[in-house]
């Protein structure tokens, strides 16, 4: 008997209610097919309300499409991403799972229904279609470091939304808030939701989340172990936080802690604070620095390479001890194709993109000087993972650019004399 089976037999399974339901770019619901009981109707509704909508899904869609492989040319600026079209209707299958208590078992991308104890909506298949056409489906990648190939590939991807304004909310333990300034009234109920949850809805969640901004096991708490300021319930809170437009892509480095309506939450860590006497005094929380290790997605720049110079009438150049020697024409041909070079169309497309992505030029009109030569950084151990490596594109990165073949300009320093006179002369 396998596990699943034995789990089942011994009323360890949850008891599931299969759904389906269609969306639309709003997050309108129409239920194609719902449980038969009230309250699972409604606990299934109330868990899709999280799935994002409006400016949120274009930015999940759009994301999904790049990391997907999908697009044709290098996205630089805002509005080379948002002319990825996005369509306005999803169907969404899954079903309700109510667990028996304390036999949960976490599965990816799961909505904890709230309000109800040991509940769960698993959501099985996401489509997407445009009007009268058939439904898609981004297929998973197989590789996560491929998805994230595909992405770093784009300039656009460190693009941020703009700021729409910040917030500070001082909360007391009897849960009254206080803001300042005063948010859109069309925006205070949901930050109102948000800081609650924040700072804790519960006096347990109240406690354990001071402890952990202080860095003390919440268990110390309860043990009287804990430093003076952990031991001590905070009888107010204060937080800062700061609304932006959704970017363009979402960021895997820096992602919004949360979306009220149509804006990103960011929370302020320097502006966290507590009180042990009802706000007379303050004391604010302790800011973590960024720790100096490789983080989640490791370290792109710990990585050894050389250089590969090319010209735009083909040439190619590489320390003859940097690369096998009956790997030399994979990698011309390899570069050939990614540059454009001895193709005047693909090399003047392939170099002007470069020049507008590192030096962020957003005019599509400016005449650029042409460049002559250009050298690319490429892993040394290039072709050695033959089984699911990386795309070429997403390993190598240029380092140089000359516009007369002999002079080179760093392409991470200051803008060149060349393209300084060019947007001079526009």
């Amino acid at each position: 008997m396998g596990d699943a089976k034995r789990r089942k037999a011994l009323g360890l399974m949850p008891t599931v209610y299969p759904f389906e339901v269609l969306l639309d770019r709003e997050g309108e619901l129409t239920p194609v097919s719902l449980p038969e009981g009230q309250v699972q109707r409604q606990q299934i509704i109330k868990a899709l309300e999280h799935l994002p909508r409006g400016a949120y899904w274009d930015q999940m869609y759009r994301t999904d499409f790049v990391s997907a492989g999908m697009p044709e040319e290098r996205l630089i600026t805002r509005e080379d991403v948002e002319k990825i079209p996005v369509p306005p209707r999803r169907r969404i299958l899954g079903e309700l799972a109510v667990w028996p208590a304390g036999n949960h078992q976490d599965e990816p991308g799961e909505i904890k229904v709230e309000g109800a104890e040991n509940t769960w909506v698993k959501i099985r298949s996401r489509q997407h279609a445009f009007e009268n056409q058939s439904w898609q489906q981004f297929s998973e990648p197989e590789d996560p470091a491929e998805m994230l190939g595909y992405l770093f590939q784009h300039p656009a991807l460190q693009l941020e939304g703009d700021g729409v304004g910040r917030y500070s909310a001082e909360q007391s333990s009897d849960g009254s808030i206080t803001w300042t300034p005063q948010p859109p009234e069309e925006l205070k109920n949901a930050l109102t939701t948000f800081v609650q949850r924040w700072h804790g809805e519960t006096p347990e969640e109240w406690a354990e989340i001071h402890a952990e901004r202080l860095e003390q096991d919440p268990d110390e708490i309860q043990t009287g172990e804990a430093q003076t300021d952990a031991a001590q319930t905070p009888n107010a809170l204060k937080s800062g936080f700061e609304l932006r437009q959704p970017a363009p892509l979402r960021s895997f480095f820096a992602p919004p802690f949360d979306f009220v309506g149509p804006f990103e939450v960011y929370p302020l860590a320097e502006e966290q604070a507590y009180s042990l006497d009802g706000g007379q005094t303050w004391q604010d929380y302790p800011v973590n620095e960024p720790e100096d290790d490789d983080g989640e997605f490791g370290d792109f720049t710990d990585v050894d390479t050389f250089t590969a110079t090319i010209w735009a009438d083909g040439r190619m150049d590489w320390p003859k001890d940097a690369l096998d020697a009956s790997l030399a024409p994979r990698l011309s041909a390899d570069l050939q194709k990614y540059t454009g070079a001895d193709d005047p169309q693909n090399w003047k497309s392939y170099t002007e993109g470069v020049l507008k992505s590192f030096y962020e030029i957003e005019d599509e009109n400016q005449d650029l000087p042409q460049v002559q030569a250009i050298k690319i950084n490429v892993p040394n151990d290039l072709y050695e993972d033959e089984d699911g490596g990386d795309s070429f594109e997403a390993q190598v990165i240029e380092d140089e650019i000359s516009f007369d073949g002999e002079t080179w300009h760093d392409l991470y320093e200051d803008l060149p004399d060349e393209l300084m006179s060019a947007s001079e002369e526009q």
